[in-house]
């Protein structure tokens, strides 16, 4: 049964206003199992919720992080994989059979190990007209028989592999027109929306790119066999070429391939530099328009010839065509992308380090990173040799099925194959009225936000009417996109997506490819409903330029939301939608405007009040000691998170009060202990929050507080951090005044 639901005894009277007692079973609160009710909840309310849920999931060898959003994401991995696994049947939508031909041809190793028949990398190359380092005449003769420039072959990887190459090609949503969107270039991806997790992911994206960003702090060298302290990423590189060197003759000895490869490392390590710039060099700004911050096509091609002359072959209107050439955007000279203030000195450094450099180099060095990016999804060679890369950086490595789960539920990124499995995945394991309750609480929400506007004593009365307008703005995008309960729709979605039930390196790339033109395709319109996240992505987001927040179909289940309208409820997904609506008024949410601009819209009496009462969450947060790792968060730069987290738990809390009563006055677990509604509301959100935490994931986050202005504090902070600013838990819980969990000053703003 339901949490809460399970009524053993409710007595209503006459007002309305319940008298009774519920009963819940260990079953039913299983986070009962988590609790420490020999620590003092006003001394610490983390180890009193959460005490011993590091001996009940303690850390495993190669994992950094066990919580409750890990567990959901298992949970939701083996269930995906167990609806895949499944025979086809008649009924099964066109979408439904290619994700699972995509599952069968991704954890089948018959194709891709077949020897002879296939090479997944060779392939790749005879297409691309050869590997230049190799050198000898037989790839001299693809090489040349190829009639491109090498800013043609660099497009076309990058469109064909879904990745970045050299440059990143990104959505950028216009804070200045609320209308359009733009493509931005830069050498590193653009900003992600706010998140509510801290962005931990075990990804091999993302230990493949961390690779490369480690060569940037590796010396430079000519490469030979006996040298030591070699990059992981180098040594992956050096693999992948000899493999290639012995599918086309050994044509080329190890020691020279090993010091072409460390050419190849030493340009990479320059692109992540910013390429190469000579001292004295001026650069005049890349802007046509300074208001909008926009630059056509045509512009750019003009100042590339005014500092490159014919040096180079970069036509950008052919560029970005191919770059795009996966999707529905029309590109000519007129076609604008965003200038930033750093873009004439980021196109300058990357054009005129590739243009210094040796183009056999430079063509290798992209088609080696198409390469690692698929290297997971080859032959059990590749792979073999993409396990050492992650074994070497102590990464760990994903079970075949889970992996291929991952893959096809797009557990990390953007949308690609998770839209053709989850209304199924709806209908088999979840309830049809989940995302009306759901919907009904943001409402809820939404209105609660509204009434603490209001009651903000730091507002003026023009900046409060300002808020309330973007409060109730605010655009929710709930478990998926509505149109793939539409069968047909669906199929129509996918009809373009090629999927074999036997080649899984063909579909990966494909994949890859889909998700970012199904991204990128969203320059040709602006639309704030539209959806970029999986929904089988355990977080939720709000995105500042579209006023928008995103609640995945992931986060509607236990622990997180029992869909009933429980009490927990209310202090679990309640506090985390109230948290994605408070970021739209955080410290840099209030920059923008109701609908995605950025504009001065709060007078500057309000804005001062709002920076002065920030300082005291600035300072609380920086006093609290990691004591694993010996040292602190920065304050600072966890302030949006901190604001979120504060001005959420206190939104869903006075949310929870107007429908008190509805709920029992005391509740029983297994008869050994007993709580009021509100104490249960606590506790509920304490146990959220359990987690068992690595070192090294705390220096990770430690870390990421020095570079971001949107880290989040460890799982203990976002507790104890909170409850001790409301007064509403020191009163549920007795705790005197001066004691850890109430201390006499506290931080409010929302």
């Amino acid at each position: 049964m339901n949490l809460l639901l399970a009524i053993t005894t409710l007595l209503m009277g006459v007002s309305g206003y319940s008298i009774g007692e519920t009963y819940i079973s260990n079953e039913e609160f299983q986070e009962f199992q988590y609790m420490n009710l020999t620590a003092d909840p006003c001394e610490d309310f983390y180890e009193y919720t959460c005490g011993n849920f590091k001996n009940v999931h303690p850390i495993k060898e190669g994992d950094s992080l066990i919580d409750q959003f890990t567990l959901l994401e298992e949970k939701l991995t083996r269930r995906v994989f167990e609806m895949l696994n499944s025979d086809d049947q008649d009924c099964d939508p066109v979408a439904v059979l290619k994700a699972k031909g995509a599952l069968k041809a991704c954890v089948s190793d018959m194709y891709t190990n077949a020897i002879g028949i296939v090479d997944p990398e060779g392939e790749v190359v005879r297409r691309y007209g050869g590997f230049p380092i190799l050198g000898d005449e037989h790839m001299a003769n693809f090489y040349s028989g190829r009639k491109s420039s090498i800013w043609n072959d660099i497009a076309d990887i990058a469109a064909e592999f879904g990745i970045s190459v050299f440059f990143t090609a990104s959505l950028y949503f216009d804070i200045q027109n609320a209308t359009r969107n733009l493509l931005r270039i830069s050498t590193d991806a653009m900003e992600i929306p706010v998140q509510f997790r801290p962005a931990y992911d075990r990804s091999y994206d993302k230990a493949i790119e961390e690779g490369f960003k480690n060569l940037e702090s590796s010396s430079n060298r000519l490469s030979n066999a006996k040298e030591k302290s070699i990059p992981a990423m180098e040594v992956l590189l050096r693999n992948l070429s000899l493999k290639l060197n012995r599918i086309f003759g050994n044509r080329v000895n190890d020691e020279e391939i090993f010091v072409k490869v460390a050419n190849i490392s030493n340009f990479l390590k320059g692109i992540y530099y910013g390429g190469y710039i000579p001292e004295g060099t001026e650069i005049d700004p890349l802007t046509n328009d300074s208001l909008t911050s926009v630059v056509t096509l045509k512009h750019l091609n003009e100042w590339t010839e005014k500092y490159f002359g014919d040096s180079i072959q970069l036509d950008w209107v052919e560029y970005i065509q191919r770059l795009l050439k996966y999707t529905y955007v029309d590109v000519d000279e007129n076609f604008e992308i965003l200038a930033t203030t750093n873009l004439s000195t980021v196109l300058y450094g990357v054009i005129n380090w590739i243009r210094i450099n040796d183009m056999d180099i430079v063509k290798s060095a992209a088609l080696l990173r198409a390469f690692t990016y698929t290297a997971a999804d080859s032959d059990s060679e590749t792979r073999n040799y993409f396990d050492e890369y992650m074994k070497t950086i102590q990464k760990p490595t994903y079970d075949r099925w889970e992996y291929c789960s991952r893959k096809i539920m797009d557990a990390s990124g953007s949308l690609a194959l998770s839209l053709a499995v989850a209304d199924d995945y709806r209908l088999e394991y979840m309830g049809d009225n989940l995302l009306d309750s759901a919907a009904t609480m943001i409402d809820n929400l939404q209105a609660s936000f509204e009434k603490i506007i209001d009651e903000a004593s730091w507002m003026d009365d023009t900046s409060k009417a300002s808020a309330q307008v973007k409060a109730a703005n605010i655009i929710s995008l709930l478990g998926y996109p509505k149109f793939i309960q539409d069968k047909h729709m669906l199929n129509r979605f996918y009809e373009n997506l090629q999927i074999s039930t036997w080649d899984h390196f063909s579909n990966a790339k494909v994949l890859r490819s889909f998700q970012s033109a199904y991204t990128l395709n969203m320059i040709s319109l602006r639309k704030k409903t539209a959806w970029e996240k999986s929904p089988f992505d355990v977080n939720a987001y709000y995105n500042r330029a579209n006023n928008r927040i995103i609640f995945p179909l992931a986060m509607l289940h236990p622990i997180f939301f029992q869909g009933n309208t429980s009490l927990l409820d209310y202090s679990r997904i309640g506090m985390i939608i109230s948290h994605e609506i408070t970021h739209g008024f955080d410290y840099q949410g209030y920059l923008y405007n109701e609908d995605g601009v950025m504009q001065p819209w709060w007078s500057n009496e309000t804005t001062a009040n709002f920076r002065n009462l920030s300082q005291c969450f600035v300072e609380q947060y920086s006093k609290y000691v990691i004591p694993e790792i010996n040292g602190t968060l920065s304050g600072s730069g966890s302030l949006n998170e901190n604001v979120a987290d504060n001005g959420g738990l206190r939104n869903a809390f006075k949310t929870f009060q107007n429908l008190l009563p509805n709920f029992s006055s005391k509740y029983v677990i297994s008869s050994t202990k007993q709580f009021s509604a509100e104490q249960l509301f606590f506790v509920g959100y304490g146990t959220m929050w359990c987690s068992a935490e690595s070192d090294a994931y705390l220096v990770s986050l430690q870390q990421s507080c020095l570079t971001s202005s949107s880290c989040h504090a460890r799982a203990s902070m976002r507790v104890n951090g909170v409850l001790s600013n409301m007064d509403s838990f020191a009163e549920a819980f007795e705790c005197p005044v001066g004691s850890p969990m109430n201390p006499e000053e506290k931080c409010k703003l929302w």
